[in-house]
C-alpha cells in the first residue's frame, strides 16, 4: 500500500518534499491510516506533521473517546495534535439559514483545518479520502444532476493545498495495512445510519450494482472520475484563455463588465457556460455559489427574443440584456459616467428645471450643471451626434424652456426628418436600454423635445443660413 500512495504522491504532485503537513485525523480507520502512512513517509521525504481533530460533539462519549484516541496515537508517534471542539447543533440553531448538519460540519472543518495551516505555517492539508468515497461521490453527484465539475468527483489535489495521498488505495487495503501494523480506530457509529444520501450509496446502492451490474463498479466509478477531471480541466483552460483574450476579469475587479453577445453565442455550447461561469465567479467574488440554473438562465437571456430583460443572482448581482450586449454588475447601479448623460442607472422620480438665457442650472439628480449663453454666428462651434453641447436657433424656441427628462407622450423631430416621431420609439430605434432612458436630459419648450442630450437636436430648432440669434446649451 505505501508504494501505492508514494505513486500517487507523485502522480499528481503531492508532496515535493520539506513540508509542514496538516492532518485530519477524526479517529476513523482512514484518517488514522493517513496519519501512520505520513508518519512513516516524513523521514522519506522531510515532513513535518501537525495533526488536527475536531470534535463535533454530536455523539457525547463516543465523541470524546474519539478525540482521547486521535491525541494519544498522535502522542506516540510525536506528532503535535491540535484539537478544537464544537456544538454543531447550536451552530445550526444560531444560523440564519436552515442547513444540514453534515454540511455545517465539513464547512467547520474545512475552516478549522485553514486557519490552523496558517498558524503553524502548513503548506499542505492532507485529507483520508479513498476509492470507495471517490465511486461515493461520484454517484451522488449523478443523482443530484451534477455537471462535469461534480463527476469529477473528489479532487487528488485541490487548490494546491488539500492533499489526498490515500485516494487510489481501497477501504479494504486500509483495513490490511491497520491490522498488520497493529494500530486502533474508532468506527463512526452514524456510518451505519441511512438517513444520510451517501450511507444509503455506500449500504445499499453500490451493493446492488456490484451484485447485479458491474462487481467492479467502485474502479469504474474511479474511472470515469479520471477521465472527467481531465476532460474538465481541458474546458477550463479554454475557458480561461478566453476570457483572458477578451480582457473581461482584468476590468472586472468585482464590479461589473459588458461584452457583446454575439462574442458569447461565437463560442461552442458547452464554452459557453463555462464562461458564463467564470464571469458569474468573478464577479461574485467566490463569496456565493453558482449553480447550473444561474448559468442557463443567463444563457436563455442571450438566446431570447426579447432585447432586454434582466436576471437577478445571488450578492445583488444583476445581469442584463441590452440590446447585443450583455452588462453585469453587482450592488446599486452606477451614476452617469462624466463623458456621456444619460448612461447610467434609474433616476429616482422626475426632475425639471427652467432654463435662463445666459445662465447656470444644476440638476441635482445627475449631479450636472447646464450652461447656457448667447454666441456670434461666426463663433459658432460645430457639435455633432453624442456632444454635451449644442447651438440652436433661439428664435425657433417657444419658451419656456426647461431641462427635464422623459414624459408620458413626449414627441421628437430628429434633425433632417420632416415629421415627428414618439420619443420612446426613438429610444427602441436607437437601442437606448430602458434602464438608461429616465437619465437622459431633455430639453424641451413648450411644443415638444428640442434636444436630446448626449443624442440628437431637433430639426425644428437647427441652425441655418436664416438663423439670427443663436443660443448654446452644455452640460457639463
Amino acid at each position: 500500500m505505501l508504494n501505492k500512495i508514494r505513486h500517487s504522491v507523485q502522480k499528481f504532485g503531492m508532496l515535493q518534499g520539506g513540508e509542514h503537513v496538516v492532518v485530519a485525523v477524526s479517529g476513523g480507520p482512514d484518517s488514522v491510516s493517513l496519519l501512520q502512512v505520513l508518519a512513516l513517509l516524513a523521514p522519506e521525504y522531510g515532513l513535518t506533521l501537525t495533526a488536527a481533530h475536531l470534535n463535533h460533539g454530536l455523539r457525547g462519549a463516543e465523541s470524546d473517546a474519539e478525540e482521547r484516541l486521535v491525541c494519544r496515537l498522535c502522542g506516540e508517534r510525536g506528532i503535535s495534535c491540535a484539537v478544537k471542539r464544537v456544538n454543531l447543533t447550536e451552530l445550526r440553531q444560531r444560523g440564519r439559514r436552515r442547513r444540514s448538519l453534515e454540511d455545517l460540519g465539513r464547512e467547520e472543518r474545512y475552516s478549522f483545518f485553514s486557519a490552523l495551516g496558517e498558524r503553524v505555517g502548513a503548506s499542505r492539508i492532507a485529507l483520508g479520502h479513498h476509492r470507495e468515497d471517490q465511486a461515493e461521490t461520484v454517484l451522488m453527484n449523478l443523482i443530484r444532476g451534477s455537471g462535469l465539475e461534480g463527476l469529477k468527483g473528489i479532487l487528488p489535489v485541490r487548490d494546491g493545498i488539500f492533499i489526498r495521498p490515500l485516494i487510489e488505495v481501497s477501504r479494504e487495503e486500509i483495513l490490511t495495512f491497520l491490522l498488520t501494523q497493529g494500530i486502533p480506530f474508532s468506527e463512526d457509529s452514524s456510518n451505519t445510519r441511512d438517513v444520510f444520501l451517501r450511507n444509503r450509496i455506500r449500504h445499499q446502492l453500490i451493493p446492488l450494482l456490484q451484485a447485479h451490474y458491474n462487481p467492479r463498479i467502485v474502479d469504474a466509478l474511479n474511472r470515469t472520475a479520471s477521465i472527467v477531471r481531465r476532460e474538465d480541466d481541458c474546458l477550463e483552460t479554454t475557458a480561461r484563455r478566453i476570457l483572458d483574450t477578451w480582457q473581461i476579469p482584468d476590468s472586472m475587479a468585482g464590479e461589473g463588465a459588458a461584452l457583446d453577445i454575439s462574442r458569447l453565442t461565437g463560442i461552442p455550447e458547452a464554452l459557453q457556460h463555462r464562461v458564463v461561469k467564470g464571469l458569474l465567479e468573478h464577479l461574485l467574488s467566490g463569496s456565493f455559489r453558482i449553480t447550473s440554473r444561474h448559468i442557463g438562465a443567463v444563457i436563455d437571456l442571450c438566446r431570447g427574443e426579447k432585447p432586454a430583460g434582466d436576471v437577478h443572482l445571488p450578492g445583488q448581482a444583476v445581469v442584463r440584456r441590452e440590446y447585443g450586449r450583455l452588462i453585469l454588475s453587482r450592488g446599486r447601479e452606477d451614476t452617469p459616467p462624466a463623458e456621456t448623460a444619460g448612461t447610467g442607472g434609474r433616476i429616482p422620480g422626475q426632475f425639471c428645471y427652467p432654463i435662463e438665457f445666459p445662465g447656470c442650472v444644476e440638476i441635482k439628480e445627475l449631479g450636472r450643471i447646464v450652461r447656457t449663453a448667447f454666441v456670434e454666428k461666426a463663433h459658432r462651434e460645430a457639435a455633432g451626434e453624442g456632444s454635451l453641447a449644442v447651438c440652436l436657433d433661439f428664435d425657433r424656441v417657444q419658451m419656456p424652456l426647461t431641462i427635464r427628462n422623459r414624459r408620458e407622450g413626449d414627441r421628437f423631430q430628429p434633425s433632417g426628418m420632416k415629421g415627428t416621431k414618439k420619443l420612446k420609439n426613438y429610444f427602441i430605434d436607437e437601442k437606448i436600454p430602458r434602464r438608461r432612458r429616465d437619465s437622459i436630459p431633455l430639453l424641451a419648450d413648450r411644443q415638444s423635445v428640442v434636444w436630446i442630450a448626449g443624442h440628437r437636436l431637433s430639426e425644428r430648432v437647427s441652425v441655418d443660413k436664416n438663423t439670427k440669434h443663436i443660443a448654446k446649451i452644455e452640460i457639463i
